[in-house]
């Protein structure tokens, strides 16, 4: 599975890519039955200092349900801690969901 990245408020990065890909793979390998997944990572600037919030977005779907979906969300004034963050995220609710599947294939949507 390779995942759709979406930059918003700055420039693509090849890095940051490359980042989201390997964590991606690391999904995949705790929840094999995730059948997509797209990050949107945004940078904002707050207050008067003009201080930049990375916001990273991780929608994943697929499972034992066709529409089941997880999303996952984070926050920080550095790039790869946010991105950190919230496949951090994303995992321990897959591990959890492994450990304590729900039946009734309900649409999740979790946010921190």
């Amino acid at each position: 599975m390779l995942p759709q990245v979406t930059f918003r408020g700055l420039a693509p990065s090849q890095s940051i890519v490359d980042t989201v890909w390997r964590r991606a793979r690391k999904l995949g390998v705790v929840a094999p039955q995730i059948k997509g997944c797209h990050v949107v990572i945004e940078a904002s600037a707050r207050g008067s200092q003009r201080h930049v919030v990375y916001r990273v977005v991780v929608h994943m779907n697929g499972g034992a349900a066709a529409d089941r979906r997880n999303t996952r969300h984070a926050s920080a004034d550095n790039v790869y801690v946010a991105l950190r963050d919230a496949f951090d995220a994303a995992r321990r609710q897959l591990e959890q969901r492994s450990r304590h599947p729900r039946g009734d294939g309900a649409h999740l949507s979790v946010l921190q």
